[in-house]
Formats: C-alpha cells, sequence, structure tokens
C-alpha cells in the first residue's frame, strides 16, 4: 500500500479528541435524590451497562469515522508495479512503418494502433507528462506533451519509410524518461506488429522501466515483393539489346504462378513478363530491352500484389552514352599503334591520339579517358591535367616507357597513392594471375576464362609496393607476387598503371586476346559509375564531378511531391560528393528525384524503401513477452483488451481506495447519529 498524501496520515493524532471527550463524558456524574433508592438498584445497574456500551459504539464511529477520512486524503493505492511515485511521467511508442500497411480487425494496421493508443491517452491522468515517438524518431517527438496535445498528434501519424529496431526506441524512451524527472513513475507504452526483423531484443541490455505493449496482428500472411534489380554489364549503348536482373522474394506458404511484371524506361513500357515463385522462396529473372535513343534514364519495375503495396515497384536509373571521349598520348619515340587501332573499330570510342610534346590543354576537355603510352616524362601541367581528369570521374592509365625519369613519375604516382616504379629488371616469366572476377569485367565472360596462353614478360620496372598504396590488380604473376597491371581509385575516377612499357622486347601482353578485352572495358567504364539506386534510411553518398558556384547550388528535386531541397557538397581529400544524409526527413518517398543546378550539373536518382519491413515475420504473443524476458524486462506486461475491444485500463492503473474510504466514513457518521437517536437511556 502507497499514499499520494503521506503527510495526512499525521492526522490520525485527531484520534485523540472523541477518546479525551469519552473520558470526560464518563467521569461526569449528577446526583439525584430518591426516597426509595432500593427500589431503583436494579434498574440502575442495568441503565450503567447499556449507557457504557453505547458510549463505545458512538466512540468507535467517531474514531473509525477520523481513520476513513484521515486516510481518504492521503489518498491510499496499490502500485501495478514496485514504483511508489505518484506523479506519472510516460512514453508511447507507435510504430508507423510500412509494415503496419497490413490489414487488421480495424483497418490497416496503424489505424488500429491509433485508435488503441488514443484510448490508452484518454484513459491517462489530467496532469500527466507523455512523450510520443514514432518510427521517424522526429526531433519534435522528443519532449513531452498534454494529452490534448499527444491526441492530436496521434491522428496525424503517417506511413513512414524508417524502419526502426526496437532497441532503438526504447533506448530513446529511456533516456527521456531518466532526463525528466527523478521522482516520477515512468511507464513505457509500445504499440506495434513486433516484427522479427526489427524487434529483437536478445543481445539488448538496459535498466527495466515499467513496460506495456499492444500487438496489433495482421489479418494476412506474408508478402511478395521486389527485392532488387542490378545489370550485369555496367555498359550501356545504344541500339544494345540489355538484360534487367530483378528478384522477387515470396514470403508466403503459397506458390506464385502467372505473376505480372511491368517494366517502364521514361514512359516507355517494353512490354510485360510473368513469372514464378515458389513459397517461402525467390526467383532471379530478367527482362531484356533495347534503348534507342542516348541520355539519362528513370526506369521502374514493378508487380501488381494483394499485400504490402510499398515495395511492389523498384525505381532505378542509368545513362546511355552515345561515346566514349578518349585522349591517347603517345612518345616521339615509338610508333605503337596497338591502342589507336584498337579504338578505331567502333565509332563508340571517340579517340584523339597526339603526342607527349603536342598536347595542350584544350585536348583534355570532355575527355572521359587518358592514356599515356610509353611515356617517358610527364610535365608537371599535364598532370595536373590527368588528375582533374580523375577528378571529374574519368580514368587515366600510365605506361611508362623504356627510359622514364624516376624521380618525375615517382612524384606524379605517390601524389595518386599508387606504387612508386624502381630500375627496370628482367622477369621472363608469364602473366599467369588474372583477375577476371574484378567489376571491370563484368558481363565480359559467360564463364571462367581461366583456360588462356598467357602473356609474357620479359622485362619490367620494379614496383616499390608501400602500406600507403591501395589497389587491385588485374594482371600479374603468382610465382613472383608481382602485378603487372593494377588500378586505384582516385578522386572519382581511377588510375591505372602497368609496369613496363608496352613494346614486343618486354611483354607481348598488347599481342594478347586479354588485352583488348581489357582496353575496351576500360573505356567503356571509363567514367564513374554512377550508384543504380539508392536506399531510403541508408543513403550513399553521389560523386560530384562538376565545380559547383555557391550562387547556384545544387537541388534536389520531385515535383510529384513537392520536394525542393539542397543537399550538402563534401570535398574530401581525394574527391568531392553530394551527401543526403541531412535530408532523411525530406526523402520521403521511393521514386526517381532530379539532382541539378540547371546548369552544367544534371543528373536522375533513385530512391527506393527499405526493404526490412518487407518480411513481415512477426514475434507470437508468448515471444513476444519472452523477448523482453530475456532483455531483463520481466515485469512487461500486454495490454488488456476486454469484450468490447477497449484497452482495459485497470492493467496499468493503480488500484485507488479513496472513493471506499469517504463511504466508509458516511456510514460510520450515519452510525453514530442513528445510535444517538434511537438508543435510549
Amino acid at each position: 500500500m502507497s499514499f499520494v498524501y503521506p503527510n495526512f496520515l499525521w492526522a490520525y493524532f485527531l484520534i485523540a479528541i472523541p477518546i479525551i471527550i469519552h473520558l470526560f463524558n464518563f467521569r461526569r456524574y449528577k446526583t439525584v435524590y430518591f426516597s426509595r433508592v432500593s427500589f431503583l438498584k436494579e434498574v440502575t445497574e442495568d441503565s450503567k451497562s447499556g449507557n457504557k456500551l453505547k458510549h463505545l459504539l458512538v466512540l468507535l464511529s467517531r474514531i473509525l469515522l477520523i481513520l476513513c477520512l484521515v486516510t481518504a486524503f492521503a489518498q491510499p493505492f496499490i502500485p501495478t508495479t514496485n514504483s511508489n511515485q505518484t506523479v506519472n511521467v510516460t512514453s508511447i511508442y507507435i510504430d508507423n512503418s510500412y509494415s503496419m500497411q497490413a490489414e487488421g480487425k480495424d483497418g490497416n494496421l496503424l489505424n488500429e494502433v491509433k485508435n488503441k493508443s488514443i484510448e490508452l491517452v484518454k484513459s491517462l491522468e489530467a496532469n500527466e507528462k507523455i512523450n510520443l515517438i514514432t518510427s521517424d524518431l522526429l526531433s519534435k517527438h522528443q519532449r513531452f506533451y498534454s494529452k490534448s496535445e499527444v491526441i492530436e498528434m496521434i491522428k496525424e501519424i503517417d506511413f513512414s519509410s524508417q524502419s526502426t529496431p526496437l532497441f532503438t526506441v526504447l533506448n530513446l524512451q529511456s533516456d527521456l524518461l531518466n532526463a525528466s524527472e527523478e521522482e516520477a513513475n515512468k511507464r513505457i507504452f509500445v504499440f506495434s506488429d513486433f516484427q522479427k526483423s526489427t524487434n529483437d531484443l536478445s543481445n539488448w541490455k538496459r535498466e527495466e522501466i515499467s513496460s506495456f505493449y499492444y500487438q496489433s496482428v495482421s489479418e494476412q500472411k506474408g508478402n511478395i515483393y521486389i527485392d532488387s534489380v542490378w545489370f550485369e554489364s555496367p555498359v550501356h549503348r545504344v541500339n544494345t539489346p540489355m538484360e534487367l536482373h530483378f528478384r522477387v522474394q515470396n514470403a508466403t506458404d503459397k506458390d506464385l504462378n502467372d505473376l505480372p511484371v511491368g517494366l517502364s524506361i521514361n514512359g516507355n513500357n517494353p512490354g510485360p513478363k510473368r513469372i514464378s515463385v515458389p513459397a517461402n522462396s525467390f526467383t532471379d529473372e530478367t527482362i531484356t530491352f533495347t534503348d534507342r535513343t542516348p541520355g539519362l534514364k528513370s526506369g521502374e519495375l514493378k508487380l501488381t500484389t494483394t499485400q504490402l503495396f510499398f515495395d511492389d515497384a523498384f525505381y532505378f536509373t542509368y545513362e546511355i552514352k552515345e561515346q566514349v571521349n578518349i585522349l591517347h598520348i603517345t612518345s616521339n619515340q615509338y610508333e605503337v599503334k596497338n591502342i589507336e587501332q584498337l579504338y578505331l573499330l567502333d565509332d563508340y570510342y571517340n579517340c584523339l591520339t597526339t603526342s607527349i610534346t603536342n598536347v595542350s590543354s584544350e585536348d583534355f576537355v570532355g575527355k572521359e579517358l587518358v592514356i599515356f603510352q610509353n611515356i617517358n616524362k610527364i610535365p608537371e601541367g599535364v598532370s595536373d591535367l590527368a588528375e582533374k581528369v580523375t577528378q571529374e570521374g574519368g580514368t587515366v592509365v600510365i605506361i611508362p616507357g623504356d627510359r622514364i625519369e624516376i624521380a618525375n613519375y615517382n612524384k606524379f604516382l605517390s601524389k595518386n597513392q599508387l606504387p612508386t616504379l624502381g630500375v627496370m629488371d628482367s622477369m621472363n616469366y608469364n602473366l599467369d594471375y588474372f583477375n577476371f572476377n574484378d567489376p571491370l569485367y563484368n558481363g565480359v565472360f559467360e564463364g571462367d576464362p581461366s583456360n588462356y596462353k598467357f602473356p609474357r614478360l620479359n622485362a619490367a620496372y620494379r614496383m616499390m609496393i608501400s602500406s600507403e598504396n591501395n589497389y587491385i590488380s588485374i594482371f600479374g604473376s603468382n610465382a613472383n607476387n608481382t602485378p603487372f597491371l593494377l588500378y586505384a581509385s582516385n578522386f572519382n575516377g581511377r588510375m591505372f598503371l602497368i609496369s613496363s612499357p608496352l613494346d614486343k622486347r618486354y611483354t607481348n601482353f598488347q599481342n594478347h586476346a586479354l588485352f583488348a578485352a581489357t582496353f575496351l572495358r576500360i573505356a567503356e567504364t571509363a567514367t564513374y559509375n554512377k550508384p543504380l539506386y539508392m536506399t531510403i534510411g541508408e543513403l550513399t553518398n553521389f560523386p560530384l564531378n562538376t565545380d559547383i558556384d555557391e550562387k547556384n547550388p545544387i537541388h534536389l528535386i520531385n515535383k510529384k511531391y513537392g520536394t525542393d531541397a539542397i543537399p550538402q557538397v563534401i570535398n574530401g581529400a581525394t574527391n568531392r560528393q553530394i551527401s543526403f544524409n541531412h535530408l532523411e526527413d525530406i526523402i520521403k518517398h521511393s521514386g526517381t528525384y532530379d539532382l541539378t543546378n540547371n546548369s552544367d550539373f544534371n543528373e536522375i536518382v533513385a530512391f527506393n524503401y527499405n526493404r526490412t519491413e518487407s518480411n513481415v515475420e512477426a514475434f507470437e504473443t508468448e515471444e513476444v513477452k519472452n523477448n523482453f524476458v530475456n532483455a531483463g524486462w520481466e515485469t512487461a506486461k500486454q495490454l488488456d483488451i476486454n469484450d468490447s475491444g477497449k484497452i482495459e485500463i485497470n492493467t496499468f492503473k493503480p488500484k485507488e481506495y479513496w472513493r471506499i474510504l469517504l463511504i466508509l466514513g458516511l456510514v460510520f457518521i450515519l452510525s453514530e447519529v442513528l445510535l444517538l437517536k434511537f438508543w435510549k437511556s
């Protein structure tokens, strides 16, 4: 038993007043003279016994009246937990993630928990401090409000693309409650469907707070959704068939047959496809289509289901280039035309060949691939222009000459975090290492190309590799563990390095079939491979390859949703990127967005909802309880629902007794009146 106002208990000393009055009246007596006292002796003795009993009963009524009144004013109650505090501070979490789109008994699950939470808030004390949290974890929700304010906030809650783990929510609720008042009865209420993917508390520990939960249950079990899309080849060309790969998940107990899947590219529909997906499994399929025009493309893959709808569409973007612009810089000492002749095979490769002595800054303008072939010295001005190419997302290939100026080369290589070169050594070994799994060769080989005649290396510069170098080796020797062709990411682009001149005296690599496959793919992937799509809640950075005027900033625009925001530009040591992290509260809808400064920078970015919410498998009722118990929250209770479907508020309200005590006090007053009026002496 606890008391709201325990200081009132001092009033128990008022019990002394009726006791003193009783004793005073008991000692008072009056002399009455009778002529014949003996006749009254028996009657007098009987009257004294009755009077004593009457006075004792009146005294007892008065004492009990005071006890009831004092105790009632102290407001006794039995708390539902071990807390003895009287001030209630409450935090309510409403799961508004997309899994709550599922249909329940009262419309969708979000509508159900909103109604239940409003019932809860109405039943709370008038002066209770209430905090409301949703999956968005908005800053405005990290404070306390009145009952009426919270009810209006609950009515405004809509679905959110955020997928927030339950332990993150409980951490925030605990922090807010612990920081609110030291002397308070703290309570947490959780309204959710308790998905397994986001509500596991097995590895979470926190000091327990009195908590109650309500689980909304979907009428439909399982979900069908598009998990991901991808291209095997990063190269997209006009009038060339392309294969879009996609994965569809069937998280139900029924096999799906003849499920329609539609593709739209810039509003054009290549044609629907029908697929079959086994129960509780997935299938990977492809749609083949051909683009007739170059430029930026926005795509949408869509399927039709009767389950959740947020994950039935998947958005992506890509670019089809009309051609790739190449600058081929050669030495005056060599007449090696293997690279030049390779790029003359197709008009897609727009190659300009010039010598190191004649190259100018204008030659670098608009070039996506720059190749230095058999160059002994790279002038400082030319090296600066080459670095700018990589800053803008392009690719640079360094092929040394046979008598390089080592200091000149190593200054340039060190600046770009590549291994430096030493003296030339006779090698005489095969290039038996080929990294065909590198993304450079995606879509090139149908199988394992390991059975090929190895290129030969006769002599090469010794590579001085340090721990600061971060590169990927493409060709090399397994026996010597020595790279021959490697590349490193530099700024937004790449820089390749070959350890020997491309000349028959040093190697026959330039005459090998893999030489053509490698240099054609280097040209095709010369520009930065922009992200196919981004995931809301896990936003990555977008490469920025253009100098942006602060007076003309980049905007992220989606007219359909009324979005127009300015993302943050990050200038790193080796690259520039566009960050969307501070726009999490703005990018709420999936789709394609324009990224532009209305001048020289125009891109399209696709955003998709996180597929974590697509796995709707939820904990059973007993599992939810065990989930809290395993985390150490053993007193967590499920909110009881009465026969009319309403929350049974007695499950979380303390049992109060002041009303009963007031009624008892009135009973004792009435009993005293009756004793005094009807018990005659």
